[in-house]
């Protein structure tokens, strides 16, 4: 592994010096603390370090717990993050499933690598060398120490560099431009860091103009408008794990399908499942037997019309992304629930159908309606031994209220 720094590169991250034996204890001592007691965790840590190493050990540790929690990476436990470049990061599963895409290739560029989980994975993938860039310093350190804990340290090299001047002379890049200013995220693509478009005209340097760029899933841009920057086709990609739909990425020139194409990806336990197809209107009919509740991922890639058409389902209203049916469909596209009794919206009204039922353990779910499921459950205080899915949304105008079986915990009709 080599870092190529540039002469007027910042001195050293003081994540270099947490990685130092003499304080793997600083970072043991913080394990056990969570956000919740920040202040307590700061005063530990700087009793024992200076302010630099000590912010590291906090951005790491509470990390790593967050890690841990969501199941991001396999070896949190031995990782090392800043607190922008954990936000960042793609998890594991994501960021492998990507790279699968790059494996034909020998020679990768990851600009705007950030604490190197994509970096990672692409060295796992491809044949040869990845070439990775950041101008934050303590990102790259980060980097640098994640993949020596993933055995991949010599296969890459770290630059200190532009994202928009790092010479492109391999086979392919990937791009995760920043898109947090101020602890907010932002969905102006003109306001990432580095643009869009900018990033996007990079791909003329490459072979076969093969880039990707990662993007937020609610992406605001034509994908023709896509395609001019980058002078070659566009694909969109929309992913999600285990429901959570985070991301998206554009595959450019031939690291695409065909221009336009679009893509639902869902990882879940099961592994990772594709959703190909083309934007179409979804049927609307009334409400059936069944709630059909789509996977985050295929809302966002736009794919809903494709899949009530593979389902034999329908959505109640084109502003309210829930579909319904006579059978559910069984995959990991969409869970179902079956319908136990639907009424027109009112606390007094809906506190009435849960108490008949002895509901109260209650999951909420709200779609285009005025109250957010936590107001709800305060309003509607449920009692009872059993469990049920209450849907609430605005379907052909009109507040409705819809009470759905739970899954997990049958209940009496």
């Amino acid at each position: 592994m080599t870092d190529a720094r540039s002469p007027d590169a910042p001195s050293p991250s003081p994540y270099e010096r947490l990685a130092t034996p003499e304080n793997v204890q600083l970072l043991e001592s913080l394990a056990s603390f969570d956000e919740t007691h920040a202040a307590q965790a700061a005063a530990q840590a700087r009793r024992s370090a200076d302010h630099a190493v000590a912010s590291a050990a906090l951005a790491t540790s509470f990390a790593r717990r967050r890690a841990r929690a969501a199941r991001k990476f396999s070896r949190a436990n031995e990782m090392f993050f800043t607190r922008a470049g954990y936000e960042q990061s793609s998890s594991e599963a994501v960021a492998r499933h990507r790279a699968e895409r790059f494996a034909r290739y020998d020679r990768i560029a990851d600009l705007c690598c950030g604490i190197g989980s994509d970096t990672i994975a692409l060295a796992t993938a491809v044949r040869s060398i990845v070439d990775a860039a950041d101008l934050d310093d303590d990102a790259l350190a980060c980097a640098r120490l994640n993949a020596r804990v993933h055995g991949v340290e010599r296969k890459i090299r770290f630059h200190h560099a532009d994202a928009l001047r790092w010479p492109l002379d391999g086979d392919a890049a990937f791009a995760d431009p920043a898109r947090r200013s101020a602890q907010e995220r932002t969905h102006d693509v003109a306001r990432y860091q580095p643009p869009l478009h900018a990033l996007l005209e990079r791909a003329a340097e490459l072979p076969g103009r093969a880039l990707a760029v990662k993007v937020a899933p609610g992406l605001r841009a034509d994908v023709d408008s896509l395609r001019e920057a980058c002078g070659a086709p566009v694909e969109v990609e929309v992913v999600s794990e285990r429901g959570v739909c985070k991301e998206a990425v554009l595959w450019c020139g031939e690291l695409g399908r065909a221009h336009g194409a679009l893509r639902a990806t869902i990882i879940d336990e099961s592994g990772v499942h594709e959703l190909d197809g083309r934007r179409m209107r979804a049927p609307i009919s009334s409400l059936r037997r069944w709630l059909g509740e789509p996977d985050a991922a295929v809302i966002r890639a736009g794919l809903l019309g494709e899949l009530c058409t593979r389902l034999r389902a329908h959505v109640l209203d084109p502003h309210v992304a829930y579909m319904s049916a006579d059978e559910p469909q069984s995959g990991p596209y969409a869970r179902w629930y079956e319908v136990l009794e639907v009424l027109p919206f009112s606390v007094k009204r809906v506190r009435a159908a849960l108490r008949v039922r002895a509901i109260g353990r209650l999951v909420i779910k709200t779609r285009a309606f005025p109250m957010r499921p936590e107001e709800l459950s305060a309003l509607l205080k449920a009692r009872g031994g059993n469990a049920a899915v209450l849907v609430c949304a605005t379907i052909g105008g009109s507040k409705t209220a819809i009470v759905c079986r739970s899954p997990s915990a049958p209940l009496p009709t």
